[in-house]
């Protein structure tokens, strides 16, 4: 039986099974949609915006139009700068492979010249597959984008109810726990959205001016390729460095090798990645920096692509349910001590009582 004011604990373990089963069912599904829920926190704020002037089902179909709109001219852009300098990039490859093959046919291989050139022509290979395995996917591809779009529309339309309802339900200081576990939910997801952008670009604006006192042709190319890379998680524009050292070194070019190794990296790769990122997330969230990392790289580990988003998001929980906790066990010993006190004063009250009235029956005789 349930108690008075309490949910049928029954109910409550049925709709728990149903969420369960809905969740295996759309499995392949569930992290397109749990994308679109994060993406949708961020996104409620420009909706409350935009529903003083317009309808609220025609904002969050504004601000799905909005967003795939972003991603398209962003992809759109990023392919335009490579196919427009695809004869460029791939004159550097060539001389690359060029080296490293001269180095393997004079017996000097003092960097592994012939297994780096191997390991270049499997990463070619390998995104040659990936590309090819685009094609064939492209089915699921464009049901995922669909169900990411409604899913986007679905939760900035009724977010804020959702969590109102949801809030409005529980108990007064399960509620309290809830908002406060959403505040720092909010400002997680903020820093992983949008700090990362934040990040890119601060690395575009110092790869520019690297890249020129470099001396290299293509300033602008290889500044955006740098921010374009650290929009992929850890490697970042590392990647692009380590590319341009080993050309460097292929066309005797010393003291660019030296440039990259000793200015580039630590300024257009480490100081973005490792300074203004945590910093910035660390303020925002209301986190260490340090767990924000561990999010991040066991958030990739565990659950791919998705993790990177998701780690975060789980340590964030993990904090705030853990000083919840605290605060409530710290509640619970006040109480106890406040009542152990009373019962301690009740009890010397009685003793005085007690005394006082044997003396007064001593006095009667």
């Amino acid at each position: 039986m349930s108690v008075a004011g309490s949910p049928d604990r029954y109910v409550v373990l049925t709709t728990i099974l149903i969420i369960i089963a809905a969740a295996l069912a759309f499995w392949e599904l569930l992290g397109v949609i749990i994308l679109a829920g994060t993406l949708a926190v961020i996104l409620l704020p420009l909706h409350r915006r935009l529903i003083r002037v317009i309808n609220p089902y025609i904002s969050s179909f504004l601000i799905a139009g909005l967003v795939v709109l972003i991603v398209i001219t962003v992809i759109g852009f990023t392919l335009s700068i490579f196919y427009s300098h695809a004869d460029y990039v791939w004159y550097l490859i060539d001389t690359i492979l060029t080296w490293l093959t001269a180095l393997s046919a004079s017996g000097l291989d003092p960097v592994g010249a012939s297994e780096l050139d191997e390991w270049i022509l499997l990463q070619i290979d390998m995104v040659s597959k990936w590309a090819t395995g685009l094609l064939y996917q492209a089915p699921m591809i464009l049901v995922k984008i669909v169900v990411f779009l409604i899913a986007l529309m679905a939760f900035v339309y009724k977010g804020d109810d959702i969590y109102t309802e949801i809030v409005e339900s529980l108990p007064g200081r399960l509620s309290a726990g809830v908002k406060e576990m959403s505040q720092t939910v909010v400002g997680t997801l903020w820093a992983i959205y949008v700090v990362h952008l934040a990040t890119a670009l601060i690395t575009f604006l110092l790869a520019l001016p690297f890249f020129y006192f470099l001396g290299y042709d293509y300033v602008v190319f290889y500044a955006t390729l740098a921010g374009l890379f650290q929009l992929v998680p850890i490697l970042g524009p590392s990647l692009l460095m380590i590319f341009l050292g080993v050309y460097a070194l292929s066309i005797g070019d010393i003291r660019s090798a030296m440039l990259i190794a000793l200015v580039g990296y630590p300024i257009v790769c480490a100081l973005p990645d490792l300074v203004f990122r945590p910093v910035i997330m660390g303020v925002r969230a209301k986190l260490n920096p340090l767990l924000m990392w561990i999010g991040f790289f066991g958030g990739l580990a565990v659950m791919g692509l998705i993790g990177f988003i998701l780690g975060p998001l789980f340590i964030a929980f993990i904090v705030t349910g853990y000083t919840i906790l605290i605060r409530e066990l710290n509640m619970a010993k006040e109480r106890e001590n406040a009542a152990g006190m009373e019962s301690a004063a009740g009890y010397s009250n009685k003793t005085r009582d007690e005394d006082q009235t044997g003396m007064h029956h001593e006095e009667s005789k």
